[in-house]
């Protein structure tokens, strides 16, 4: 292992784990204001940083002018004609984006703060969701026009573009920079201020061990409970492979980072070094996150003892026997999976879902299955059982506070975190989007080319690590969303589920698949092939659905908000509003 495969390992795993923790925190903050909202109560934006005017027009101008800075840098260099045609059409879409975006920016806050030109007293009086489809055809239409520009005007118009998209970036982060007011300016960040707030206040609180507790095991529990939700990241691909060549030498060292291939073909043909966008690419795959994920029962059942509390060694019993049953149903779930990839490594599963379909679709009751196990497994509501506060008070973590109840709970949430990536990984093609190979985008159904457009491998890469990301992200947002909206099973309830609904489904399932793997093997040519031809129509079914969801979701955040409170009062008054009532003598 070269100095400079050790120094990407090193990055890699930064990447990862700095993803996880501010994950787990922005996780954090979503849950509690999500219970804000429900109970109607004020949540997490009561935390708030007062800073000086001019610090906040610093920091809010500083960002763009950098990118407006390297927006006009990139517009210096010299430009080839398949690099600059894919500048021009970056350059376009970002300026298109800058523009519709900070156009929103203004009208909310001439909307919230009132406008101090006339300019945002027109814009305040638009309605959000108009600028915002404006913007979605500026996208359309930019990106047409763009394809439109020969190849030889194709620098000149890259360079223009880059100096427009600088100089939006540089004026807008001004505008913006003198609209912040005089003195001292609150700073709340939706309220994402709480989880830093609340990990600073933990790390100074009092670390609690009871008198007669298990010192060693009580102070051991907290790093065995939070470090397989971290480690477990380590085989999950979070991009595809990079291609570098060599220059010359034959090792893979420092000076062959700058040579990353500027085109690669859909089956990756690297002449030189290939780096996977993953920590560790080890051949057990899948199977050495269920081993990871299987110590996080010591964890939880060694606090439950070592605390010397009935509730926490109730809570620990509950964790253990409830993990152990719910890993016998999450393995055997995505057996099925394992038979139709034909591998156990996870970058091969989301290469057979980018030539395939995704797993959703190949797999959907295998997804039920495996998402309810793995809800119990993280020990999320309504499998919180574990950590019933209306029972056991807070469970297995009882006797803990400070840091240690904090490795606890960031431990939780990065489980959730986890869980949602191997969700993704597994059922919705990991970080491939529809129709994106290696090589650009190929519209495809069956035999038919529809549309193609050639990307450069770092525009490809770029792109799938942030459709992971992203997927991620999503998911992360469904499995928080459950929280508050299922109610807590009772804990023999749980255990049935798991034992005789479960885990007898999963063995249906795997004999399902398997009788359909075999009638798929021994189709004639005609029907694979029509089946390949399904598998193309679900890309188009999610390319679609996906930018349709993408589209309502802005819509709908972007509709102006209407409160109405309901004020439940005594039947007397209600009675009284509706006409009285009538005095009758009383019957027996």
């Amino acid at each position: 292992m070269t100095l400079v495969e050790v120094v990407l390992a090193i990055v890699k795993i930064l990447i990862v784990v700095l993803f996880l923790l501010n994950m787990a925190a922005i996780a954090t903050w979503a849950d509690r204001r999500q219970g804000a909202m429900v109970q109607d109560r004020v949540g997490p934006n009561r935390a708030v940083v007062y800073l000086p005017s001019m610090l906040v027009r610093g920091i809010v101008f500083f960002p763009p002018a950098l990118l407006g800075a390297l927006a006009v840098f990139t517009a210096t260099r010299d430009m080839t004609g398949p690099a600059a045609v894919e500048t021009l059409v970056i350059g376009a879409q970002l300026a298109v984006l800058v523009t519709w975006l900070g156009l929103l920016v203004f009208c909310a806050s001439a909307r919230r703060g009132g406008p101090i030109n006339g300019a945002e007293e027109a814009l305040a009086r638009v309605d959000p969701r108009n600028i915002f489809y404006a913007g979605v055809l500026g996208h359309v239409l930019a990106f047409f026009v763009t394809q439109a520009v020969p190849v030889a005007a194709a620098p000149t118009a890259a360079r223009v573009v880059c100096v427009l998209l600088g100089a939006l970036l540089v004026v807008t982060g001004a505008y913006t920079a003198l609209r912040v007011p005089e003195g001292k300016v609150p700073l709340r960040l939706l309220g994402t201020l709480h989880a830093a707030a609340d990990a600073i206040k933990m790390i100074w609180k009092e670390d609690f061990i009871p008198k007669n507790a298990d010192r060693l095991l009580h102070s051991l529990a907290p790093l065995l409970a939070m470090f397989p939700a971290l480690v477990t990241f380590a085989v999950i691909p979070f991009g595809d492979k990079l291609c570098f060549a060599d220059n010359g030498d034959g090792l893979f060292g420092f000076a062959d980072l700058p040579l990353l291939q500027r085109t690669v073909d859909q089956s990756l043909t690297c002449s030189g070094h290939v780096v996977n966008l993953q920590v560790a690419d080890l051949n057990v795959g899948i199977l050495y996150i269920f081993a990871m994920a299987g110590t996080g029962i010591i964890g939880a059942a060694l606090a439950g003892w070592a605390s010397d509390n009935k509730f926490s060694l109730l809570g620990g019993l509950r964790a253990a026997s409830q993990m152990v049953s719910y890993e016998v149903a999450m393995g055997l779930s995505v057996v099925g999976l394992f038979m139709i990839y034909g591998s156990v490594r996870l970058g091969d599963m989301v290469q057979w879902q980018a030539q395939h379909a995704w797993g959703i679709f190949v797999q959907p009751f295998a997804f039920i299955l495996f998402l309810a196990a793995l809800a119990a497994e993280t020990k999320r509501i309504p499998f919180d059982q574990p950590e019933g506060e209306s029972e056991i008070v807070a469970g297995y973590f009882v006797e803990y506070s400070g840091m240690k109840f904090g490795m606890f709970m960031t431990g939780e949430y990065v489980e959730l975190i986890t869980s949602s990536a191997l969700l993704v990984t597994l059922f919705f093609g990991g970080y491939h989007l529809p129709f994106l190979d290696r090589d650009g985008i190929n519209v495809v159904l069956g035999d038919a080319t529809l549309f193609q457009y050639k990307m450069t491998h770092w525009a490809v890469s770029l792109t799938y690590v942030i459709a992971f990301f992203g997927k991620t992200i999503l998911m992360s947002w469904v499995q928080v969303f459950f929280r508050w909206t299922l109610p807590r099973f009772r804990y023999d309830q749980v255990m049935r589920l798991g034992w005789t609904k479960l885990l007898p489904l999963t063995l249906v399932n795997m004999m399902v698949t398997g009788i359909v793997i075999l009638a798929v093997d021994s189709a004639p040519a005609g029907l694979r092939g029509g089946l390949q031809v399904a598998a193309d129509v679900t890309h188009a079914l999610v390319a679609v659905g996906g930018f349709a969801a993408v589209v309502a979701m802005i819509a709908g955040l972007l509709e102006p908000v209407e409160r109405q409170r309901i004020i439940v009062s005594t039947s007397a008054r209600f009675a009284a509003a509706a006409g009285g009532t009538k005095a009758a003598p009383q019957q027996a």
